[in-house]
């Protein structure tokens, strides 16, 4: 007599028996490669990321950059060029991203120019763009808080921080676009002095972001190791986004027109989001292992005070 078949209850048995026996086979060799400092930091920066819930976090803070910070930047350069007709955000996208043909004239024709800009900071209340700008710090400071498992500011403090991050993120955010536009249009060697300037610029804000939203005396040597690898990372995501942005533009706004440009301006946003927690996870993990447990235990309970206060 034959056996009968198996059944999908028995089958999945086994081989959930199967892919516990590898595991238990594998476990030896993945307990020494956590053991590696690089794979232990990298495992660990993932967990955390997850712990503080970074996915979400993310799409909060990529929903008002999206809503308040480009229509600011927007405002922004149009008071910059002086209103200039001749001018505009569309072809300073173009140029930046180095867009050509029918996909660079798609980007300019979504966004108005210099001059139309004018009706726009009349229109959009200033007072929404600081509410949702405000929320956009408040929500970085919750990731900062949490990634470094702190106690987030509260009152008149939280906001006050908040609002010189925020200001700090626009002119660092307008200081990169005005050098990047002025290094194609200059030599080889201003084009260097202006990368090494905004490598600068991009640390100095790494580091000087955890004390700024969190309002703790963390030592700056302990900073330094994490905002250099956040500073490496963002010149790598920044390259990295640009060129999809490129393939976005042309597919998205070939397909859909404006509304295709703005939905890849969209996860252009969402990416750079992500990258902002991630980084804070990454500044939070390093400091940890840079200032030892002491010194943790320590600003955990300063942290406590100055949040109850």
């Amino acid at each position: 007599m034959t056996e009968p078949d198996e059944g999908p209850t028995s089958r999945l048995s086994r081989w959930a028996s199967t892919a516990r026996r590898y595991r238990e086979k594998l476990r030896p060799y993945q307990e020494r490669l956590e053991k590696r400092p690089w794979v232990a930091f990298v495992l660990e920066s993932f967990r955390r990321f997850n712990k503080i819930e970074g996915k979400h976090l993310a799409i909060v803070i990529a929903l008002n950059l999206f809503i308040a910070v480009i229509p600011l930047i927007i405002i922004g350069y149009a008071f910059i060029e002086a209103f200039n007709p001749q001018h505009d955000v569309g072809g300073l996208i173009a140029r930046d991203l180095h867009l050509t043909g029918s996909t660079a004239q798609i980007v300019r024709d979504t966004f108005s120019n210099a001059s139309s800009g004018k009706s726009v900071a009349l229109s959009i209340s200033v007072i929404s763009l600081l509410i949702t700008g405000l929320d956009v710090s408040g929500t970085a400071q919750i990731a900062y808080a949490r990634a470094f498992d702190m106690t987030p500011l509260r009152g008149v403090q939280k906001y006050l921080r908040g609002a010189a991050w925020l200001i700090l993120l626009l002119a660092d955010t307008g200081a990169a676009l005005t050098l990047r536009n002025l290094a194609t249009h200059h030599s080889v060697w201003f084009a260097i002095v202006a990368a090494v300037v905004l490598l600068t610029l991009e640390f100095g804000f790494f580091l000087v972001t955890p004390r700024l939203l969190l309002d703790l005396p963390f030592k700056w040597r302990d900073l330094v190791p994490g905002a250099a690898v956040c500073t490496v990372a963002a010149v790598a995501v920044h390259a990295v986004l640009a060129f999809f942005l490129r393939n976005w533009f042309g597919e998205y706004g070939h397909a859909y027109g404006g509304f295709g440009v703005s939905l890849a301006l969209a996860a252009g946003v969402g990416v750079i989001a992500s990258f902002w927690v991630w980084i804070a996870v990454v500044m939070g993990v390093y400091w940890e292992r840079r200032a030892g447990a002491d010194a943790v235990a320590k600003m955990e309970q300063l942290s406590a005070k100055e949040g109850a206060s």
